[in-house]
């Protein structure tokens, strides 16, 4: 059978440690997953290798090529793996000249021709939903038209290197018919060596536009699955992988009201709801008292909320999400009249942001008191409206490099506002955290102890607060 092979990059590949990785629990990556179901189903067979794992290892990957031949290597990657993703397929490259590598991701679908023209490693890119390009990709790759620029250019959806010039072709549309889509392929993956939990999509795109958030890759159009489908997904979860805990990775559960509520009772009326547990990430303004009733019975545990600024003019004016201060004080107030145990996620740095607003963020969240919360230095990731004003000389905010690695909070170098640059930002996050749970310890611990999907290792029960006391006292990273 025809095969592939499905990457997760490391840190590892650059010799240094994976910072966040070495914190925070691992979860396997639905899209790798949803690319291997799919190439499965056109009778391509595939094998993913996540080098984040502590199993894994660059000569594991080599042994795997040199054995398995595959005839295409697919690698997955968010803005801040960019850079140890173009290492690794250096390195591949080196090894393995004529093996041909595509790139897929945010990042690929935002800024193709970048990452073509600086890294001659890298042969495609697929953009947006990847499925139907990779397999067609494949498809031309074993008809030998690899390197055939008058057949790449048909498929929609990929950018590749022809000669000297760079080929962006038209986008695909996005896949309409979502529960035509197989299970992901979680079979493909060690499960014991990560978080003891698996990602679920009952929808695919997103509709809002929050001016920080990369374009949604999957496409703006929101598609929602049958409940019956993922009544069936979550029952092979449990029965097949044994797994009893599952994050929906939608980015508004609840969205849509009927087929949310078909869903949860299905998971009550089938029995779903006792063998598995899981969390979710909503919006303030459509919390309902009915809504997290039914979600609790359904088995949900956790819900997150982007709260992201205390002040209300950051809220309307700036960041745009279309929610009040009064939608969010209403939603934690249910949530927690439900007793279901409340994330919220808090952002620092906002475009127009002031100590005072920043002041205002950090009262606002002593008194909305989450079970566990966010404080998150804002990013300027590629192709977001934040990014554009960052770059627009006068704005108030500049983006000080691309020094993509460090575009998540560890190591956190990318971005800073004319009034409070970025090493008072990181100050103010230290403040923020240190206050909040020196007022509530337990809470702290449960970071490291409660099963959620953010939930942290013991390794980082000690490097999250010498890191945050580092930024504290402006010590910077060696």
């Amino acid at each position: 059978m025809d095969n592939v092979l499905l990457i997760h990059p490391s840190r590892k590949v650059m010799g240094t440690e994976d910072i966040i990785y070495a914190n925070e629990a691992l979860v396997p990556s639905l899209g790798l997953a949803s690319i291997a179901a799919y190439c499965k189903r056109n009778g391509i067979d595939s094998r993913v290798i996540d080098l984040r794992l502590k199993s894994e290892s660059l000569e594991n990957l080599f042994e795997d090529i040199s054995r398995n031949k595959p005839l295409l290597a697919g690698i997955t990657a968010f803005t801040n793996d960019m850079k140890h993703a173009g290492i690794l397929c250096e390195k591949i490259k080196e090894n393995f000249k004529e093996l041909p590598l595509a790139v897929g991701g945010p990042h690929a679908t935002i800024l193709p021709e970048e990452m073509l023209r600086k890294n001659s490693a890298i042969d495609f890119c697929v953009r947006g939903e990847g499925e139907e390009t990779f397999v067609e990709l494949i498809t031309q790759i074993k008809n030998g038209n690899g390197n055939n620029p008058g057949v790449l250019k048909n498929i929609k959806g990929l950018a590749f290197r022809s000669g000297q010039d760079i080929v962006v072709n038209e986008e695909r549309p996005v896949i309409e018919n979502i529960d035509g889509l197989p299970f992901p392929l979680w079979e493909k993956f060690r499960l014991k060596e990560y978080n003891d939990l698996l990602p679920v999509a009952m929808t695919r795109g997103c509709p809002f536009k929050c001016y920080f958030c990369t374009p949604n890759y999957l496409g703006k159009k929101v598609r929602v699955r049958d409940h019956k489908s993922i009544i069936e997904e979550l029952k092979l979860i449990a029965e097949k992988f044994g797994i009893s805990r599952v994050q929906f990775c939608d980015a508004t559960m609840g969205l849509f009201k009927e087929q949310s509520g078909l869903l949860f009772e299905e998971m009550i009326k089938t029995g779903i709801s006792k063998k598995i547990r899981w969390d979710c990430e909503t919006r303030a303004d459509i919390v309902s008292d009915s809504l997290v009733k039914t979600m609790k019975k359904a088995g949900c545990e956790w819900i997150a909320l982007g709260v992201e600024s205390g002040n209300k003019d950051i809220l309307k004016d700036v960041i745009k999400k279309g929610e009040s201060i009064l939608d969010i004080i209403q939603a934690v107030k249910i949530i927690k009249r439900n007793k279901v145990k409340l994330r919220c996620f808090f952002t620092l740095g906002h475009y127009k942001e002031t100590r005072k607003t920043i002041f205002q963020t950090i009262v606002f969240a002593l008194r909305l008191n989450p079970d566990a919360l966010s404080f998150g230095l804002i990013i300027p990731n590629p192709g977001t409206e934040l990014r554009k004003i960052a770059e627009t000389p006068g704005s108030g905010a500049r983006v000080l490099s691309n020094n993509w690695e460090n575009y998540q909070q560890f190591g956190y170098d990318c971005y800073e506002l004319s009034d409070i640059r970025m090493g008072e930002l990181q100050r103010w996050r230290s403040a923020a955290y240190f206050l909040f749970f020196a007022l509530h310890p337990l809470k702290a611990f449960g970071l490291f102890f409660d099963k959620s999907s953010y939930n942290y290792n013991l390794k980082a029960l000690i490097e999250i607060p010498v890191f945050l006391l580092k930024n504290l006292l402006g010590i910077k990273r060696a």
